[in-house]
């Protein structure tokens, strides 16, 4: 008796991985599912009746009819209605333009309605009530022509407190600025160029910038700074000798 074989029995290559595995599973199921369509599909147009083994053949409908069923429009493709018109596009940019210009219209005709009013009404106020500014004397003119720099810095510094300080313009109905005060004695001739020019040298040493109007117009100044840096100059020009 020949004895038993102790060899290991080879498996097919198949089953030697998963994937192997996989492919032969799905290969087997292609084919089944492949032929039940080819049996659902067939159509036998010899024989009207199917055989009775068999299932009857699934038969469509036409296109159009399918078509139909669903709903689905055919033939030229409507305009898109949210797209407007050329004359609608054109209506509708001019409409725009339209209102942009009455717009700026209206707003630059209600500015200068605006200007006329305040104009008007400053006028009238002048017209209505007097000025109530005091009135300088002026002295004689060998008296002002005698005026050296430190007696101009002093006389500016007096027609600002009579007639009031002020910021951002030379002379109003409120009063005047430094250089506002100063162009009203030049007015009246007090003294010569040479004498204001020196006055107001002493006056950019103590307030420490070229700029008088721009010193005077700074929002933290005030007319007890104006007068102390103006009697301070005057000290200094009177020190020198001028």
């Amino acid at each position: 008796m020949p004895a038993a074989s102790t060899a290991t029995p080879i498996a097919p290559r198949t089953f030697w991985s998963e994937a192997a595995l996989a492919a032969a599973v799905d290969a087997v199921f292609a084919e089944a599912l492949a032929e039940e369509l080819a049996a659902a599909f067939h159509d036998d147009t010899l024989d009207d009746t199917p055989p009775v083994d068999e299932a009857p053949a699934i038969v469509l409908p036409p296109t159009d009819v399918l078509i139909r069923e669903a709903g689905i429009t055919t033939g030229p493709c409507p305009p898109d209605p949210r797209l407007p018109s050329r004359s609608g596009q054109i209506t509708r940019t001019a409409g725009r333009f339209a209102a942009r210009a009455a717009w700026l219209l209206l707003k630059y005709t209600t500015l200068f309605a605006a200007g006329v009013l305040v104009v008007s009404v400053r006028v009238l106020w002048s017209l209505v009530i007097p000025s109530t500014a005091p009135q300088l004397e002026v002295a004689s003119p060998e008296t002002l022509r005698a005026l050296k720099a430190a007696d101009f810095l002093e006389a500016t510094s007096e027609t600002i407190k009579a007639r009031g300080w002020i910021q951002g313009e030379y002379s109003s109905p409120d009063g005047v600025c430094i250089r506002g005060a100063q162009r009203e004695l030049a007015a009246a001739d007090p003294a010569s160029r040479k004498t204001v020019s020196d006055a107001n040298t002493y006056l950019r040493s103590v307030v420490g910038t070229r700029s008088i109007p721009r010193w005077n117009d700074n929002l933290h100044r005030t007319e007890e700074q104006v007068h102390r840096a103006l009697l301070a100059a005057a000290e200094r020009a009177r020190a020198a000798a001028q």
